[in-house]
């Protein structure tokens, strides 16, 4: 067994995990975590070799190796192993269970491309070798397209694999572990173009299997996340409900105070109404005109409501500046945002401390929307977006995401920061 039989090897099994782990949520310096993993296992793989090499086996074909090596063999595949899985473990944002499904959904795209590799051999009668250039380079590139543009990008969402269950990850490496046994059973008798037959349609169905069950979960939750919207709408819409109770009782109030006034002789008790009547007008202060009809609505409506909570909300809004936008999106943006920094405000007991400030500008040619806001207690953060603070984590938390999808939807940056009990969300679209 010569170095290039385990460089060729590891090479093999890391194209395809590349275009796997490359969707992923990464750690800090993963390219640096990762090599080093590798690096580790290629050195323990090196020495394995040795050890094997000790014990009699010289050739990298399988078929003369004796019982007493066979243990040696199994080590030497699992040394690449562990430094592939810990590679993943290390650079990505995933659990080590993750990982050991990722490495095991790798490793099916690599047996496919292994065994296609080996009935060209077989069926052309060694004329096309399993290592021959052309064919090994047409491999590792096929391997790679079929685990990213076929496996990754469509069943990864936000930078994670929707793995849900520890027993998607059993069957699947139980199986592969089922194939590679046979596949050396297969070597030490000669018949390796049959197991391939079998491997590649075993490994093909894991495949399909698991990426079916990613899509599928990928949609429920896109259906959760819909549906968490529409329960969303209707709050809001009880929300206006309450904004315009709020107008008829002022409307109401203010008819009897005019009707008071026709027939009242003390001057005094008139100023008395007149001073009442000026600060239920000042509820239609809260009317905002930026330019844009639908944005007009929504900061409307979420002062009126500020209105009935206490929360001071300021307003310096260019609505020309948004009219890119879709309305349905808009009013999904700045409501759910602003519905989030109401939520926050009411959870401060202190009502002269609660505050919104809303800006909507364009700045050398970016469009900058910027909603600040107090907050008490503590925010945790999770890939730049709040984790929500509810037991209930399916039905909470959509608000934001929806937030980032739409924002994403338009090619903005979302960025948002907690700091000195501030709660800032900034968005910024280019022209």
């Amino acid at each position: 067994m010569d170095n290039s039989f385990n460089v060729g090897y590891l090479l093999e099994m890391l194209i395809p995990v590349l275009g796997i782990c490359s969707v992923l949520n990464k750690k800090k310096y993963p390219l640096i975590r990762g090599a080093s993993c590798v690096c580790l296992g290629l050195l323990l793989d090196f020495a394995m070799t040795g050890v094997l090499i000790l014990f009699g086996y010289e050739g990298s074909d399988y078929s003369d190796i004796t019982s007493s090596t066979y243990i040696f063999l199994l080590f030497w595949f699992m040394a690449i192993w562990i430094a592939v899985i810990f590679g993943i473990y290390f650079a990505t944002e995933v659990n080590f269970h993750e990982a050991i499904y990722l490495f095991a959904i790798s490793y099916c795209i690599e047996h496919i491309f292994y065994c296609i590799r080996e009935l060209f051999d077989y069926c052309t009668g060694g004329r096309i070798p399993d290592n021959q250039p052309i064919l090994y380079t047409v491999c590792l590139i096929g391997s790679f397209i079929m685990a990213y543009f076929w496996f990754a990008k469509s069943t990864v969402v936000d930078g994670k694999y929707l793995i849900e269950t520890l027993s998607a990850t059993s069957a699947t490496v139980v199986i592969l572990l089922v194939v590679w046994f046979l596949s050396i059973i297969s070597s030490f008798n000669n018949i390796g173009h049959i197991h391939a037959v079998y491997a590649i349609l075993a490994s093909l169905f894991i495949l399909i299997n698991q990426r079916a069950q990613l899509i599928n979960e990928k949609e429920r939750r896109a259906f959760r996340i819909k549906e968490q919207l529409w329960k969303d709408t209707q709050v809001r819409y009880q929300f206006s409900k309450d904004a315009m109770a709020v107008v008829n009782q002022h409307y109401h109030d203010m008819k009897h105070q005019i009707n008071a006034l026709a027939n009242m002789e003390s001057d005094e008790k008139r100023r008395g109404i007149l001073s009442e009547m000026e600060n239920d007008i000042a509820i239609y202060d809260a009317v905002v005109r930026t330019g844009n009809d639908l944005l007009d609505t929504v900061l409307t409506e979420k002062k009126l409501i500020c209105h009935s909570k206490e929360i001071r909300m300021s307003c310096m809004a260019d609505g020309e500046q948004l009219k890119f936008m879709d309305e349905i999106d808009l009013y999904t943006l700045l409501g759910n945002a602003l519905d989030n920094a109401i939520e926050a405000n009411e959870k401060i007991l202190d009502r002269a401390k609660r505050w919104i400030s809303v800006q909507i500008q364009n700045k050398k040619g970016i469009v900058l929307v910027e909603i600040i806001n107090p907050y008490t207690g503590t925010i945790k953060m999770q890939h730049g977006l709040p984790i929500t603070s509810k037991s209930d984590k399916l039905s909470h938390g959509y608000g934001t995401q929806s937030i980032k999808a739409i924002v994403e939807k338009y090619d903005g940056n979302l960025t948002i920061k907690t700091e000195n009990d501030k709660y800032l969300l900034r968005i910024i679209f280019s022209e």
